[in-house]
């Protein structure tokens, strides 16, 4: 489904957008689709990145730093 919408520009920004749809053979509606897309895309991307960051950090200081696999198995030797 599409949705018109009337959107108010500096005249610099349009012409940007009319040789950037030229230069692109786009219709101007196509390339601004594109670029929010595309925008949309690293804001997700960037917000996936902020929560693992705030995850990795969860766990540190769960498991002591002398342990290792070495050490596990030797607990299991016992």
């Amino acid at each position: 489904m599409s949705v018109r919408k009337n959107f108010t520009m500096p005249e610099s920004i349009v012409h940007d957008l009319e040789e950037l749809a030229r230069l692109m053979n786009k219709k101007q509606s196509q390339v601004i689709q594109e670029l929010i897309e595309e925008k949309m895309q690293q804001y997700i991307k960037q917000k996936k990145l902020e929560s693992l960051e705030k995850m990795s950090g969860m766990f540190s200081g769960l498991i002591p730093e002398h342990v290792d696999m070495q050490w596990i198995k030797s607990q299991n030797d016992h």
